[in-house]
């Protein structure tokens, strides 16, 4: 079977149009930003366009033209909006409202379980691990990191 790689700038612009026509996407994902609740090249999300942002919630955003970021609502003042991934310790990216395409409505994990991420145990979780100290996270992040991936 031959592997068709697409730039991220042309994937996630399509992605984009189709969750702007109310369907719902299911995409890989790649990278470790987002560890440890999701893991790059083995976890895919479920994306659909939400009238609603919520702190917390995790999004498709683009935060330059042609630069797309899955990450976690960490802020929202007005249409101004800052993301943060789970795996970053500091760096927070900052988007308008406009600039969301999509939230995501589910991890499907590599063993076929899919989790629900507006489900209140989920979102207990990640709050905490956002309360968490950034030593501690650090921490964790690294034993991961060695461990699982």
């Amino acid at each position: 079977m031959n592997k068709v790689v697409v730039p991220n700038s042309i994937l996630l612009g399509e992605v984009r149009s189709l969750l702007a026509e109310g369907k719902d996407v299911v995409i890989p994902t790649k990278g470790n930003s987002m560890l440890p609740f999701i893991r790059g090249g083995r976890d895919s999300v479920n994306l659909r366009r939400l009238d609603t942002l919520e702190v917390g919630d995790i999004v498709l955003a683009e935060i330059r033209e042609g630069v797309y970021v899955l990450h976690r609502v960490f802020a929202v003042d007005g249409d101004a909006v800052t993301l943060k991934g789970d795996g970053n310790l500091r760096n927070v990216e900052r988007c308008r409202r406009s600039d969301i395409a999509g939230t995501v409505l589910g991890v499907l994990k590599d063993n076929g379980r899919e989790v629900d991420c507006r489900r209140p145990g989920a979102i207990r979780r990640a709050r905490a691990w956002r309360k968490m100290p950034v030593l501690f996270r650090r921490i964790f992040l690294g034993v991961y990191r060695r461990v699982f991936i």
